[in-house]
């Protein structure tokens, strides 16, 4: 165990002092004598393979302006020939040179906005096999169709796509790096689901795109919203069994419930093409409140109507069942039994239908 120890720490610092360039003169003079004859503005030549990878640091969704903003590294690497040199001879194998004496790749954001502290300016590492590691800071951000069908569980996806406005595919093949992502900074009410990077074409331009989905991160959102709604349904489904004249205090209560919580909703949400599932559902809670109130008076003024029944009527009565109908209207000619027993079968064929209703509603909101 000691011995593999010892190996171990041993291969730890020649790695380091390879990396170290411990003969700084004579790499100094390698690299001016490179950089000498180095024309920075002309391609090491047609076409450049040029790998590139995201590494996303944070990313959020601003509701208010439909943006999504991303800080992360975009890592460009290609091989440019002309600065190699003899690892064996030097005892180094990389060393960090300024980018701006390198000829670079115009990879840029092509259907977004920089925040304002994009930074092209940092070293870029040149290895001894002439390959050459570029990285940016991005602040970007970039347009959003916000989808909010599902909130408060909503996922929001937005697609960066990064090419070259100068170069043509002809001059440059770009094409996306296998790179495992660093860990990402996640705070707030956003988290990165996934990031995934495909390689297309823009009429003659190279492009490559990373698709970044976002998943709200908001339990007590969709805590309260499920008990909200449960609470309206159970307070008309309350309602229901009570005699139609005893449901006006318990339906007001349900509408109300319902009501209250849709304005505070629409206050929170952002404008969007779509309308969230759970509003949907409440709103379908208070439509069906405001209805069985409506019911409700109805079969009252129906029950006290004085005038004679229709014939079919009073057939249809005789042949309803006796669940339906407590009260027969062949056991009393008078017309208001007649008519109380038309609205005592109407009432229960629409309490079926509003619990159905409520039944429907809780299953799609949850």
């Amino acid at each position: 165990m000691v011995s593999r120890l010892l190996l171990l720490l041993a291969a730890v610092h020649v790695s380091r002092a390879a990396a170290a360039c411990n003969n700084v003169s004579a790499v100094s003079v390698t690299l001016d004598t490179l950089f000498a004859e180095y024309a920075q503005y002309m391609a090491p030549g047609p076409p450049v393979a040029v790998r590139a990878a995201l590494d996303v640091r944070h990313a959020s969704v601003d509701e208010g302006a439909a943006v999504v903003r991303l800080l992360a590294d975009l890592r460009l690497s290609w091989q440019d020939p002309r600065l190699a040199w003899n690892e064996t001879e030097l005892e180094c194998k990389s060393v960090l040179v300024p980018a701006e004496r390198l000829w670079r790749p115009d990879v840029e954001l092509l259907n977004g906005a920089a925040g304002g502290d994009t930074d092209g300016s940092v070293r870029a590492r040149l290895t001894s096999d002439s390959k050459v590691l570029w990285i940016q800071r991005l602040n970007v951000a970039v347009p959003l169709a916000i989808d909010l069908t599902d909130w408060p569980r909503d996922q929001q996806s937005a697609v960066f796509t990064f090419g070259s406005r100068e170069h043509t595919a002809e001059e440059i093949a770009l094409g996306i790096d296998d790179f495992r992502y660093a860990t990402v900074w996640e705070s707030g009410t956003w988290m990165i689901e996934s990031v995934v990077g495909e390689k297309a074409a823009l009429g003659s331009k190279p492009v490559i795109s990373w698709n970044v989905v976002l998943r709200r991160r908001a339990a007590a959102h969709a805590l309260a919203s499920g008990a909200v709604l449960m609470a309206a349904a159970l307070v008309l489904l309350t309602a229901v069994v009570l005699p139609p004249q005893q449901r006006h205090s318990l339906c007001a209560c349900a509408a109300f419930t319902a009501a209250l919580w849709l304005t505070s909703a629409l206050l929170r949400l952002p404008g969007s093409a779509t309308c969230p599932r759970t509003l949907s559902c409440m709103a379908g809670v208070l439509g069906a409140a405001g209805a069985c109130c409506a019911v409700a008076a109805m079969l009252a003024r129906l029950a006290r109507v004085q005038r004679p029944p229709p014939p079919q009527l009073r057939a249809m009565l005789s042949k309803a069942p006796s669940w339906a109908v407590a009260t027969s209207p062949q056991e009393s000619d008078s017309t208001s039994a007649s008519w109380a027993a038309a609205a005592q079968l109407l009432d229960n064929v629409l309490r079926a239908a509003l619990a159905l209703t409520l039944l429907v509603l809780v299953c799609v909101a949850l």
